[in-house]
């Protein structure tokens, strides 16, 4: 049976206190896991000639873990459905931290073959840490907050992307770039221990029983709602990485400003989602009553028009800032995705759902740049980038208009 409802403690007070020490010991917890996983990208030229490979070879060990992750992501999710997901903190954490010496041991001994396997093995940790921290925030604040704590807690990631591309350069004077990757899994590891302490002393609203059955897995996956959800995730996050992925190339060749220039406008394209993803989950929670539709469909509204916007800009400086707004746009949906899935299920499958969010998520980041890499050769032309957004965001548009509303009390749990 579930048991579901809300739970304070007797000191409102100190249990509110640890929520709050929950919330940011998740987000510092992710903002690692990202600043490790970023790592190699922002080092790539010591990458490469120490390891002696190409440009593919190296931007490939950035997307190990992620590859970890598509790849086990929907049997990890059902098994923590099935376990105490708090224990799986530090667990997970030092599955990472184990990845990233193994990363520190290879890259010291130029073995490529051993780094992408420690990196895939990092991955598995990376997955775990990821669905939990999400689980976490759902079941550690009532209902009409879970959307903001949930967006807060993933803003760390896109953070730790930041912190990844500033703090590597900068350690790596101190220490050998090999030497980078534990100092990141460290972290995770002493934060997963913070964020164990703080669950523990924390009243949960949202508990089951019951671990996930094989009936109830089925229903997931019979779930019309479930699947609207992973499509609307999938566009989500291939409007993301389109726009990510080939608008420093397409600036470089419409303006003639170099690679570094261009790359540094759209650093700001991700890097405004540390305020639009809780801020997408905020106004689902507080200005729209719970109700997650509205922020999914003026996430690929605006998104559609603004590629419009940019694919008829002239000078540099409309373009980018319309690229930064389009940010806003797309990632205020990120985060509420992870939340809305949930709706759709019962608490025993929670990560189960996140899983298939995720690995959704993932997905959609591989599979969009390599499409608008292919429409770009055959067109001859990088304008066709545009028309592909718009695709994207049109087709998400219909996606939202046939989808239920998840988040609304009166919502199937």
């Amino acid at each position: 049976m579930l048991d579901i409802g809300l739970t304070d403690a007797c000191d409102p007070v100190g249990d509110s206190a640890w929520r709050v020490i929950t919330i940011a010991a998740g987000w510092l917890l992710l903002l690692f896991v990202g600043a490790y996983l970023i790592t190699p990208a922002s080092i790539l030229t010591l990458v490469m000639a120490d390891l002696g490979t190409t440009e593919a070879t190296a931007a490939a060990l950035v997307s190990m873990p992620q590859v970890a992750a598509t790849v086990i992501g929907i049997p990890v999710g059902i098994y923590l459905d099935r376990v105490e997901t708090r224990a799986a903190v530090p667990v997970a954490a030092a599955v990472l931290l184990v990845g990233s010496i193994g990363d520190w041991f290879a890259a010291s001994r130029g073995d490529v073959s051993l780094l992408i396997a420690s990196r895939l093995f990092a991955g598995v940790g990376m997955f775990v840490l990821w669905v939990v921290s999400i689980n976490v925030a759902s079941s550690t604040v009532p209902p009409d907050r879970r959307a903001t704590a949930t967006s807060v807690i993933i803003s760390g990631y896109p953070a730790g992307y930041a912190l990844g591309q500033l703090g590597a350069p900068r350690l790596i004077e101190v220490i050998d770039w090999p030497g980078v990757f534990p100092v990141f899994g460290g972290a995770v590891l002493l934060m997963s221990v913070v964020l164990y302490a703080a669950v523990g002393r924390v009243s949960r609203f949202q508990t089951s029983t019951d671990p996930i059955s094989l009936t109830g897995f089925k229903r997931v996956v019979r779930n019309r709602n479930v699947w609207m959800v992973v499509t609307v995730t999938i566009l989500g996050y291939s409007l993301y990485m389109v726009f990510n992925s080939w608008m420093p190339t397409y600036i470089t060749r419409r303006f003639g400003v170099s690679l570094a220039e261009s790359g540094t406008f759209v650093a700001l394209f991700p890097a405004v989602g540390i305020l639009s993803r809780p801020a997408g989950g905020w106004l689902s929670d507080t200005v729209l009553a719970q109700r997650r539709r509205p922020v999914f469909a003026a996430s690929f509204i605006g998104a559609t028009v603004l590629a419009v916007v940019m694919f008829y800009s002239t000078t540099i400086a409309l373009l980018v800032a319309m690229l930064v707004v389009a940010g806003v746009f797309i990632q205020l949906q990120i985060g509420l995705m992870y939340q809305s899935i949930q709706e759709f299920v019962a608490p025993s499958a929670a990560g189960t759902a996140v899983s298939l969010a995720s690995v959704a998520g993932w997905l959609g980041s591989f599979v969009a740049p390599v499409m608008a890499g292919e429409l770009v050769a055959t067109a001859g032309t990088y304008a066709v980038l545009f028309a592909f957004a718009v695709g994207l965001g049109g087709t998400g548009i219909l996606t939202v208009w046939q989808m239920a509303e998840s988040g609304e009390p009166t919502a199937p749990a």
